[in-house]
């Protein structure tokens, strides 16, 4: 028996459907994924102690899951055999091909009645930010703006559009899509002729002459080609907020927004986030931008000084590694609380090196550091030098600089002490 097609599901017929009775197709163990780019590399202890639990894809007559697909994530829900044996959570549905695959922790046999109950809360959540985003991408071609793709997130959604939006546009924008939710358009599917389908942005992989294609209206709006669930009127929307943007690739630009109940999530996220800058600022909300702002310009102030202290300390540090050099081949410094601007300047300070070698290290314990040398023997100090600390990686022609991922027991004095030796 053939499975129903993706385009023609049930939750694609239906997409108010939160339970129903189907049978299993096909139940197959799934294959291991390609190997990574990483491949060859050496696994961590706890990568090689990992082992892959065995999953199982299994093919249902029909479902009221939906599996991801036209930037919607696929839904969760419950499998329960008919003798009540077995409760299998879903939480992953693929399309494969015209398939919808549902991938499960334990295997079902071919045959078994199963009744299925979807996750309705993330059902109902997707449906207000897919449709929301249907809305928002219509209004927007009205400005000249299609959408050339979107992203729905785990709070926070955006659309990319060619070009930067206006704070005008994005006035009258915003007003237009909320008046539309206002209106409740109403919401429908059509599966027209395949030839007055736009078939351009279809899956390569989807089959044109055996699937089923699918048209979302929203009342005389807009029209578009689309596999997603969707709500059955721009009113259950509820809201549409429209937050930033970013730049996108080249002079493209993101909008973020949410959608429906999301709204409530995020300005409860923002009232906690606002909440604690009160709290730790030790101001009421309305000063917090003018509170920031002082704190940002005391915070230059404080690191333009103690860039000027640092340049100072490296020029002092210069000056009496260059006396350590007239008895010695190899000097070093070693300092735990500077960073790479300290190394550069006292590098600058003793260029060109007339004789010798420099070894310039800073952190400590876990939280490793960085390391320069330059000079007569910079290749040969380093390769003794990676013999005593396992996590120093780096190179350069003339000039060795690295990082130290972490200083592990043991490491900085075994490093001290081989240069000592020099």
């Amino acid at each position: 028996m053939a499975s129903t097609v993706v385009g023609a599901l049930a939750c694609q017929r239906d997409s108010y459907l939160k339970s129903f009775a189907t049978k299993v197709i096909s139940c197959r163990v799934q294959k291991p994924e390609p190997a990574a780019a990483s491949a060859g590399k050496k696994k961590s202890k706890t990568e090689q102690a990992t082992v892959p639990k065995e999953l199982y894809e299994v093919e249902l007559e029909d479902t009221i899951l939906f599996p991801e697909g036209g930037g919607q994530p696929s839904d969760t829900g419950v499998l329960i055999c008919a003798n009540g044996e077995k409760k299998l959570n879903v939480g992953y549905i693929k399309r494969d091909g015209l398939k919808a695959i549902h991938v499960l922790e334990e295997p079902l046999e071919v045959g078994d009645s199963v009744q299925m109950t979807l996750d309705w809360n993330r059902r109902f959540d997707h449906m207000q930010q897919h449709t929301g985003q249907h809305l928002l991408s219509a209004i927007m071609d009205k400005y000249e703006l299609p959408t050339l793709s979107w992203s729905m997130g785990d709070l926070i959604n955006y659309i990319e559009v060619p070009r930067k939006i206006t704070n005008d546009e994005l006035a009258k924008i915003n007003a237009e899509v909320n008046l539309k939710i206002v209106e409740n358009l109403p919401i429908k599917v059509e599966i027209p002729d395949k030839d007055d389908v736009k078939k351009d942005k279809m899956p390569d992989d989807y089959d044109l002459d055996k699937g089923v294609l699918r048209v979302i209206h929203i009342g005389e709006l807009d029209s578009n080609p689309c596999c997603g669930t969707h709500l059955s009127s721009t009113g259950q929307i509820q809201a549409i907020a429209l937050l930033n943007q970013v730049s996108g690739k080249g002079s493209n630009s993101r909008l973020n927004f949410v959608v429906g109940d999301r709204i409530v999530k995020y300005t409860q996220f923002s009232h906690s986030i606002l909440r604690e800058l009160v709290n730790n600022l030790s101001c009421q909300t309305e000063a917090i931008v003018e509170k920031v702002n002082n704190i940002s310009i005391t915070a230059k102030k404080s690191q333009s000084r103690e860039l000027s202290f640092v340049k100072e300390l490296a020029i002092y540090k210069a000056k009496e590694l260059i006396q350590e050099l007239e008895t010695k081949d190899v000097v070093y410094c070693h300092r735990s609380d500077v960073g790479l601007e300290f190394m550069n300047q006292v590098f600058k300070e003793m260029s060109p090196l007339s004789k010798g070698t420099v070894v310039l290290m800073t952190g400590e314990n876990k939280e490793g550091g960085a390391m320069v040398v330059f000079g007569e023997k910079v290749e040969e100090i380093v390769q003794g030098l990676k013999k005593c600390i396992g996590g120093l990686k780096g190179g350069g022609k003339g000039k060795f600089q690295g990082k130290i991922t972490t200083y592990e027991k043991g490491e900085l004095e075994s490093a001290t002490r081989y240069l000592d030796s020099l």
